[in-house]
């Protein structure tokens, strides 16, 4: 039972890192199993056995979900860009009061902000640069040892940053270029085998070096500097925001139409006209917002948490 459940717990891990904006960390807290896999990450090295055998059923869980999912989420990108990008902006910052509140639970050090605006300031340069080798419309691109080395760091920062709670691995990804790539690459992994496993190689070794690799160091920064690394992440996540609206303003619709640079449609330019596009994407914002909300709130983690505790009795 304990077994399946984790099946369960690792499936709804998967989901949450493959969407830009859910932190796989956030899910990981609110069902209670973030500080063992933090452990068991930890501690593959001094007991590797143990803590492999409890992160078995939540990998097979997480590669079940992302599996699963992929083909979604590439419906939803190719065909409704505006709300699914819009979508992601409302978790993006419906997460951002968990953060202030894990980087507020000790006294405000003004100090602080200092990784903060480096860290914005490293998004918004991000947002703007134009990664030539990559073709993010189709997820296919020449593969030489500059992209592999690119696939494989930034895999390895985005498996990273999915460690801590509040910061989407799959966000970073976006933000890097390789979100398309990647979701694409394990989407059409049947039908493209060749070229998906030349993208996914790279992509997995990084995944697993950043997660053990970084797991400690992650865990030091959180320990011993928690409100600098914190005010960093909301950095990430605010600086994110303006990369993800460009990729909504820019991403085609299916094989035909664009997405129009503004989601106000100027009208015989003598005022503004919103289509109906427009208005599913601010309606898809709240609900994203609203989720990310409800998620993130210490009441829905007190819930699942109890849950959690009453079902490791009921085991035993």
């Amino acid at each position: 039972m304990k077994f399946i459940l984790n099946i369960i717990y690792g499936m709804i891990v998967g989901v949450a890192n493959i969407i830009p904006g859910v932190s796989g960390g956030t899910m990981a807290v609110i069902l209670n199993i973030y500080d063992k896999l933090l452990a068991a990450f930890t501690g593959l090295r001094k007991e590797f056995k143990k803590s492999f055998m409890y992160l078995l059923p939540i990998g097979i869980g997480a590669v079940v979900g992302i599996f699963a999912f992929s083909k979604l989420l590439e419906y939803l990108l190719y065909n409704f860009p505006l709300p699914t990008f819009f979508f992601f902006i409302g978790l993006i910052v419906g997460g951002l009061p968990l953060v202030f509140r894990k980087a507020l639970e000790t006294k405000f050090k003004p100090v602080s902000l200092i990784p903060c605006v480096i860290a914005f300031g490293i998004m918004i340069a991000l947002a703007f640069v134009n990664n030539e080798g990559m073709k993010e419309s189709t997820g296919v691109f020449e593969m030489n040892i500059g992209n592999w080395l690119y696939l494989f760091f930034g895999s390895a920062l985005s498996a990273m940053c999915m460690i801590i709670p509040g910061v989407s691995g799959s966000m970073i990804l976006m933000i890097l270029g390789l979100y398309s790539t990647v979701l694409l690459s394990i989407s059409h992994l049947t039908s493209n085998f060749m070229n998906s496993v030349m993208i996914l190689i790279p992509v997995g070794l990084g995944i697993v070096v950043g997660i053990v690799g970084g797991a400690k160091l992650i865990d030091v920064c959180v320990k011993k500097f928690p409100q600098m690394t914190f005010f960093a992440i909301i950095g990430l996540m605010v600086g994110s925001l303006l990369s993800i609206y460009n990729n909504a303003m820019l991403t085609p619709v299916g094989d035909t139409k664009s997405i129009p640079c503004s989601i106000f449609s100027v009208y015989n330019n003598s005022g503004f006209n919103i289509d109906l596009q427009s208005v599913i994407a601010l309606l898809a914002l709240i609900v994203g917002l609203a989720i990310s909300i409800i998620f993130g709130s210490e009441k829905i983690k007190e819930k699942f948490s109890k849950k959690s505790k009453n079902q490791l009795v009921e085991d035993k």
